[in-house]
């Protein structure tokens, strides 16, 4: 794990044990989340790389998720969304299959890398209804942090690049929205289901014998989720 994550978790952790003097309860969520990236990427570029020619995308993936939300007041709540971080395919999209050799144009589609996105966002979430509602919408506006902690080069993109590949991509921080409505199931138990994007960019940088080569990805991700809850 990054240091910069690690810092950042503990940070909005702490600001949500210390809530307020008013906080009424904690309550923790435990569901699935699909993760739709919705990427788009600039064709890579750099030496030995015909322009315009090759490019990338970030493929969807699902995991576990859960969070810690810690009530202000009837209205208003903190919480940290966190998750078991997921590893995306990432797979090469040939743009000009006359720019590139019959070997490569025929990979296109295939899957180039394997990124682990670590993303943790927090909101400040405002509550429609009373506390005694049975139903409850909120929205949510707040920061998301995404880092890519694991990245791995595939044999098919060190085919295309002419040897062994190293990946990086840079960190990102954005705003983040979030959709959901809240059921009370009985006792401290509750279902939610919510909606979420945030405002990721970051640049991939690849090395491969000293060969640099870079694209500029952007994600407009489309985030569901389903989670039940306990309070206390």
């Amino acid at each position: 794990m990054k240091p910069s994550y690690f810092c950042a978790a503990t940070a909005a952790l702490a600001l949500l044990a210390s809530g307020s003097a008013l906080a009424q309860s904690t309550t923790l969520k435990l569901g699935l989340v699909s993760v739709e990236p919705n990427s788009s990427a600039t064709p890579v570029a750099g030496a030995f790389t015909p322009v315009d020619a090759l490019g990338l995308k970030v493929q969807s993936r699902s995991t576990l998720f859960f969070s810690a939300a810690r009530e202000i007041n009837d209205r208003w709540e903190l919480e940290l969304a966190l998750g078991v971080p997921p590893t995306h395919d990432v797979s090469l999209v040939v743009l000009n299959p006359a720019a590139v050799p019959g070997s490569v144009a025929a990979l296109d589609g295939g899957v180039a890398a394997k990124v682990r996105q670590v993303a943790p966002t927090l909101f400040a979430n405002y509550r429609f209804g009373d506390a005694n509602s049975q139903m409850r919408p909120f929205v949510g506006l707040g920061l998301n942090y995404t880092t890519f902690d694991k990245t791995e080069s595939t044999a098919l993109n060190d085919a295309v690049n002419g040897g062994s590949t190293n990946i990086k991509l840079k960190d990102s921080v954005g705003l983040a929205l979030q959709l959901g409505v809240s059921f009370k199931l009985g006792g401290p138990w509750s279902l939610t289901g919510a909606w979420s994007t945030a405002r990721v960019k970051t640049k991939m940088t690849s090395n491969t014998l000293g060969i640099e080569r870079s694209s500029e990805i952007t994600f407009h991700p489309s985030v569901l989720t389903l989670a039940v809850g306990y309070s206390f």
